[in-house]
């Protein structure tokens, strides 16, 4: 029973960013400089449990995250599935590297699923994609991103390794 509880972990807080970043951080007062959690979350897991998560926890976050946040359903659901598959490609190269340096990685990531949505939004409804946002989210996102390391790490450790 305590096992699968462990396995939904990812699940869970993934959803509780989420709930933060779209009721705590409201997109009308934060625009510009609005953190992605859930792609904090999603790099998290998928490099130091990807068993655990995947492209289908990606997939359903990001419907999720179409639904709490009324975008284009499948928007959300198509960039972080791509972040998932990346971040899974390139997960031991990133696991090697120093703390400092994925910062700019996860900027990165930012920045890659800011563009598919933008690409998304531009063929399919023609809206105006605003250029600040692409560098707003990206230095918020890597300025929080310490933090929520540090709250994932004990998470990591008290729930799934110490059991």
């Amino acid at each position: 029973m305590l096992s699968s509880l462990n396995t939904l972990l990812p699940w869970v807080s993934i959803f509780i960013a989420m709930v933060i970043q779209e009721t705590a951080i409201p997109s009308a007062s934060w625009d510009i400089l609005r953190p992605d959690m859930v792609i904090i979350g999603l790099f998290y897991w998928r490099m130091y449990r990807p068993d655990l998560c995947g492209p289908i926890l990606a997939f359903s976050t990001g419907l999720l995250l179409d639904i709490i946040s009324t975008t284009p359903l499948g928007l959300n659901a198509l960039s972080k599935t791509v972040l998932v598959l990346l971040i899974g490609r390139h997960g031991k190269v990133f696991r090697a590297l120093d703390f400092i340096v994925l910062l700019p990685i996860i900027a990165i990531l930012v920045i890659i699923d800011e563009t598919i949505q933008w690409i998304w939004i531009v063929t399919t409804s023609g809206y105006h994609f605003r250029w600040d946002i692409l560098i707003g989210r990206p230095v918020a996102t890597m300025i929080v991103m310490p933090l929520m390391v540090r709250v994932l790490i004990f998470l990591h450790r008290s729930w799934l390794e110490a059991r």
